[in-house]
């Protein structure tokens, strides 16, 4: 238990918003094999399609390629592996793909209603609206985690440069002090 400590105490140290959005890409990961389509023909047997069958495959596809893409970015922050480098901010990853991913459940669920209109008894199911209830729940975290690094980068610039001295010796004497 102890080994996996680190685990624990790197996803305390998130902050809520990143903790949102990590988990919200989790969940839209496993919504990818919930059922997403279900029909009933008149002289067949009912069937199913998830993310990755039926005529919204390769949306699903892409849906999941995105999360899981998210997902082992946290994951490489959380297990301490930093061998993920971005060139870019973060945000700008899970803004763009969030947002990619709402327009696309919102095609897909349009494509799955149209497939419906074939069938007598016909409905959207649970697993689509799971995934883009944890999208929107995402992007509006990464909007709020956007707000707060804007806002962080203000304070940095405004901080007079004795507090940002004294902050450092202050630091640096801490520091000192363990080692001895």
């Amino acid at each position: 238990m102890k080994r996996y400590a680190f685990i624990h105490r790197n996803f305390r140290a998130l902050s809520f918003e990143q903790k949102a959005i990590f988990l919200a890409h989790l969940v839209t990961l496993v919504a990818c094999f919930f059922p997403w389509f279900n029909a009933t023909p008149k002289y067949t047997d009912p069937f199913f399609y998830n993310a990755f069958k039926g005529p919204a495959f390769l949306i699903g596809y892409v849906i999941f390629c995105i999360s899981l893409i998210i997902f082992l970015l946290f994951l490489d922050r959380l297990l301490d592996k930093r061998k993920i480098k971005l060139t870019f901010p973060e945000n700008y990853l899970y803004g763009i793909g969030g947002l990619e991913q709402i327009l696309l459940l919102i095609l897909a669920w349009s494509v799955l209603l149209a497939v419906g209109n074939d069938y007598g008894d016909s409905e959207v199911r649970f697993g689509l609206f799971l995934a883009l209830i944890a999208q929107i729940v995402a992007l509006v975290a990464t909007f709020l985690e956007w707000q707060q690094s804007k806002q962080q980068g203000v304070r940095d610039f405004f901080q007079l440069p004795e507090e940002k001295q004294k902050s450092k010796n202050t630091a640096t004497q801490t520091q000192i002090g363990m080692e001895d």
